[in-house]
């Protein structure tokens, strides 16, 4: 089965490049962001999963670095992660889900010292100290010179916090990176492809019938919802009718690659269909965006003409 294949092949991949140990700088990382992505296909299946394909064009430095995808699904399963390029080798990946939030700056921040600005509530003058926060368990223990003080939740700091930096493992948005090696600096066109929950998709159909009786207009409309994390921008989007074998059997020695058969670029509003063995698979004609926490309604079917008969 086509799902159960691309599982074996991608955590396959996954063990065989996660032996390998590197360090890299962070001066050496390079984001690449939805401004370098060229092309997107999400193939939805039922059961809350889907199959991302994401491909974006990424300057590779020459030796060691890390290639931070940013703006992947939130619910991507990991270690089915798949990036697929030539002139490189992916030495290691690792999914950054701990967003940036102000709690998650401050409890990352324990140690570290920063700038506490505060107003003169007579006089309006601000006066700035340098504090080094000891704990935000239940509140938050900053050290002030000799003295402790210990303040409540967020609203109640005193004053304004200012970070000189965020911390290396703290992501504004659900972020894969990957240590890569390369021979060569250079630009490559890459796809990532991953498993996600958060994906979804159901038909509905409504039916007119005329004043005569005899002749229906049947309209199909597809319901997409988004609760991945991440919105999908200018995508092709298939949808596969069946329930997923998610079983991982070990590969056979030869495995095809497994890809994402691309949708015609149609502007009718037809949507072709495939048999996949037991499964169905239809390509909407037109691609569209799915945005996060969103549902979204396509046409699926007209059928404006069809002839009927009563039976009673």
């Amino acid at each position: 089965m086509i799902l159960r294949a691309l599982i074996a092949t991608l955590c396959l991949s996954f063990a065989a490049s996660a032996c390998a140990e590197t360090t890299v700088s962070p001066d050496d990382q390079t984001n690449v962001s939805l401004d370098d992505q060229t092309n997107l296909g999400i193939t939805i299946y039922n059961d809350n999963l889907a199959l991302v394909r994401d491909s974006r064009s990424v300057m590779v430095p020459k030796g060691r670095s890390t290639l931070a995808i940013v703006d992947v699904s939130a619910q991507i399963q990991a270690e089915t992660a798949l990036l697929e390029g030539n002139g490189f080798e992916v030495l290691e990946q690792n999914f950054d889900f701990d967003l940036l939030t102000p709690q998650k700056l401050l409890e990352k921040a324990v140690g570290q010292t920063v700038r506490l600005y505060r107003e003169n509530p007579a006089t309006g003058a601000e006066t700035v100290e340098t504090a080094t926060i000891l704990s935000t368990n239940g509140g938050t223990v900053l050290q002030i010179g000799d003295r402790i003080e210990v303040k409540g939740p967020m609203a109640s700091l005193p004053g304004r916090l200012v970070f000189d930096q965020i911390p290396a493992n703290l992501r504004a948005r659900p972020t894969l990176s990957m240590d890569v090696e390369s021979e060569n600096k250079g630009r490559h066109d890459v796809t990532l492809n991953y498993l996600t929950g958060g994906l979804g998709w159901k038909a509905d159909y409504v039916a007119y019938l005329n004043e005569g009786d005899d002749e229906i207009a049947l309209q199909g409309w597809v319901t997409l919802t988004n609760h991945s994390g991440t919105s999908f921008n200018n995508a092709q989007v298939q949808l596969v009718a069946g329930s997923v074998n998610r079983v991982v059997q070990r590969a056979p020695r030869q495995m095809d690659r497994i890809r994402l058969s691309a949708a015609p670029e149609s502007k009718s509003a037809g949507v072709s269909e495939e048999q996949l063995s037991e499964y169905h698979l239809y390509s909407l004609p037109l691609k569209t965006t799915v945005a996060d926490k969103q549902t979204k309604q396509l046409v699926f079917l007209e059928a404006p003409k069809i002839k009927s008969r009563s039976v009673l």
